[in-house]
């Protein structure tokens, strides 16, 4: 996929993750020879990475894998989830622990999806997180029971690698493509951050991760950004799950709302992450919303249960998400957030995806809800709303 001396410097990582214990102690700094290699030596996880022109083992965090209560400094009785619609304003103070519970188990007991996997690093770009491959694996196993892309290509690349980003980009040509699809992830007060996800003609998914951008003022979890921890990769690669299950030309995922879209991704991508660490889960989550616990009284029932719009209508071609282009922008990731925690309350992860497979196969959004939920959309939303405000106002945090 490159040209010239780029070739020389990206990464090309395919599935060459395997773990291997060595009987001679390495130490980080030494000489290694393959790319993203890891060993095990000393009782450390070492990755082999490019510094400069040379190739040296690193020292790489392990991924937490499981909720394990007695490991978190958090062990407390977890309050009753709820299990229904109905009795969900009962069990309102369950709602936090009860969906971060259910991706841990699905964790568990799930094996990874994840298909081949192509990282490219620009020339001049340092990564974030040179552990993305933990966080993918991490959300595949969350959505193992729902269809992944086969393929998928990461490009990694700093304010100095723009253009040979947008190279990259240009080649592989998500159907979402933009023009300037490169220079959007700089363009911001923070530098080159956050992601853009897509998949094109070939069912293959296509992610530009920003690099090297400002995350001054977020949570920092065990010296980690939510970047260098891998949460925006997890949180573009759900993006890619959701659209290979509704590929539809011109994006049947746009005939879901836009808050699912975005808070389903950030729920996943953080519940994914620190399935093992309900405090280190906290204090993202809560990093997410501290904007709507902080103006508590704007969020009423109703303000919520119209937002979340009880009666969509989206029609085929069209912008359906214009509805939210009047309300602030974050809504749509903390809002659906806590929207999303509701639902897999209520029917467990994979309900999540089924809802994009079903309006993928021909369903609309709410005939698809209606179908997994056994209740009308119309019906749900005011429940929903009026238990987000509740967890809002009463500022219910864990």
């Amino acid at each position: 996929m490159k040209i010239s001396k780029t070739l020389l410097t990206a990464l090309s990582i395919g599935l060459l993750m395997t773990d291997v214990s060595v009987a001679s102690p390495i130490k980080p700094g030494t000489a290694c020879t393959k790319v993203n290699q890891k060993i095990t030596s000393a009782g450390m996880n070492l990755v082999c990475l490019k510094s400069g022109k040379k190739l040296i083992w690193s020292k790489t965090p392990t991924t937490t894998a499981v909720p394990t209560p007695a490991a978190t400094s958090s062990t407390v009785t977890a309050p009753v989830a709820p299990t229904s619609f109905q009795d969900l304003q009962d069990h309102v103070t369950g709602i936090i622990q009860g969906a971060w519970l259910k991706a841990g188990i699905q964790i568990k007991n799930s094996s990874s999806s994840l298909g081949n996997v192509k990282i490219l690093v620009g020339p001049n770009t340092v990564m974030d997180d040179p552990n993305t491959l933990d966080s993918l694996t991490l959300l595949s196993k969350l959505y193992s029971n729902i269809a992944q892309v086969k393929n998928l290509t990461i490009i990694k690349f700093g304010k100095s690698d723009i253009a040979w980003a947008q190279q990259q980009y240009d080649l592989l040509h998500p159907n979402n493509y933009q023009p300037s699809g490169a220079q959007n992830q700089c363009s911001g007060p923070n530098g080159c951050d956050g992601g853009n996800a897509g998949i094109n003609q070939n069912g293959d998914g296509v992610i530009l991760l920003g690099q090297g951008g400002s995350y001054i003022g977020q949570p920092i979890v065990d010296g980690g950004t939510r970047a260098s921890n891998g949460q925006v990769a997890a949180h573009e690669y759900t993006h890619t799950v959701q659209m290979i299950n509704a590929p539809c030309q011109g994006g049947c995922y746009g005939d879901l709302p836009q808050w699912f879209l975005e808070g389903s991704a950030e729920w996943s991508a953080t519940a994914a992450r620190f399935n093992g660490n309900l405090d280190q889960f906290l204090t993202f989550r809560n990093s997410d919303l501290e904007g709507q616990y902080s103006q508590s009284s704007m969020y009423t029932p109703e303000w919520v249960t119209t937002y979340l719009n009880p009666n969509p209508l989206f029609i085929p071609n069209q912008d359906n998400w214009a509805y939210w282009g009047k309300y602030d922008r974050w809504d749509t990731y903390a809002i659906g957030m806590m929207a999303t925690e509701i639902l897999v309350d209520i029917n467990g992860p994979d309900s999540i995806m089924k809802l994009y497979k079903d309006v993928g196969a021909g369903q609309s959004f709410a005939q698809a809800f209606q179908s997994e939920f056994g209740i009308s959309w119309a019906d749900a939303c005011p429940i929903i709303g009026k238990a987000i405000s509740t967890e809002i106002q009463k500022a219910i945090k864990r």
